[in-house]
């Protein structure tokens, strides 16, 4: 069995690849073309800690995957990531364990490809500017994401922690690829006139004011999983049209979709898949003034694909360590 670090996960899926993928998934989960049940979420006594499997195979594939992920959100005073989790890779044929991958790496890197995947279908193609809500591995990838998906020369950075989020523009201001990077003081000032506004918390409220949203403007949230997570206005649901990963995981998962239809803002149908845009079943944006959402709450089909790559560039640049069990 091959294990993967977060360093070989890195060194064997890069970004471009990991978006051109997530066009690759969502396909297979609107078509029918995985089995993928609802994830488990087991709540672990009183804290708030959440153990969550999700097991997937998509058709054709000789692969099997299951992500195991412990969500911790009180590991941040421990010096600990809150999101920890392992992917591993079974030979559908024989039952084979074929992999063991570090699955924060890469649920990171997925997660912000299938945000840099929505940009690509439905942000507008003169998208330049960024915001970015929340400053941890997930908006971290996600900025390099929208800059792969999208010609971005501007970034404003807000998070509640202003520390965090100067840790965070001085680290990526030592990338090459990253363009401008402004921390600013409020999640208003960071949206105000943005092309592309991007989520990345697991915030109970919404993180930015609904009537800051420009016209034209892409939204991508990537952050929340649970119902009682809401990092986009619910009102904002009802100016849009919105795109998610699943629909069943996000009738079940995504706080704000929930919300916006409790609130008679939006109808179950009104809420479309964007492996349809991918499949052509939908022509995505409509118009250069239409505001488009893209709710993600992750789900299985992305680790399928994801992992899938980091194994094979993996055995193909002959990196990581084999061990029998």
């Amino acid at each position: 069995m091959l294990v993967l670090s977060a360093e070989d996960v890195t060194v064997c899926l890069s970004m471009e690849t990991a978006i051109e993928g997530m066009h690759r998934a969502y396909a297979a989960c609107t078509s029918g073309d995985a089995e993928m049940p609802q994830r488990t979420v087991i709540p672990l006594d009183a804290s708030p800690n959440l153990a969550i499997f999700m097991p997937v195979h998509i058709k054709g594939s000789s692969e099997v995957v299951l992500k195991s992920v412990m969500f911790s959100p009180n590991n941040e005073r421990l010096g600990l990531p809150a999101i920890q989790a392992t992917v591993q890779v079974f030979d559908a044929a024989t039952g084979t364990p074929v992999a063991l991958i570090d699955g924060s790496e890469l649920t990171a890197i997925r997660t912000a490809a299938g945000g840099g995947a929505s940009m690509e279908l439905l942000a507008r193609k003169e998208s330049h500017s960024l915001a970015m809500l929340g400053s941890g591995t997930q908006a971290r990838a996600g900025i390099e994401a929208a800059c792969c998906a999208r010609d971005i020369e501007v970034i404003r950075l807000f998070s509640p922690t202003y520390g965090n989020a100067q840790r965070l523009a001085d680290r990526l201001s030592e990338e090459d690829w990253c363009p401008e990077i402004h921390v600013v003081g409020s999640s208003r000032e960071a949206v105000s006139d943005a092309d592309i506004i991007w989520t990345a918390t697991t915030s109970m409220s919404p993180t930015f004011p609904n009537e800051s949203v420009k016209p034209g403007t892409h939204i991508v949230g990537v952050g929340s999983f649970q119902t009682s997570m809401v990092e986009i206005p619910p009102t904002l649901l009802g100016r849009g049209t919105v795109f998610v990963d699943h629909t069943d995981a996000c009738w079940a998962e995504a706080g704000e979709v929930i919300a916006a239809r409790s609130e008679g803002l939006i109808r179950s149908e009104d809420v479309r898949e964007l492996g349809e845009v991918v499949l052509g079943h939908h022509q995505g944006r409509s118009s250069d003034d239409e505001i488009t959402i893209f709710k993600s709450v992750g789900i299985a089909c992305q680790d399928a694909v994801a992992s899938s790559l980091v194994v094979a560039a993996a055995k193909r640049l002959r990196i990581g360590t084999t061990i029998d069990i």
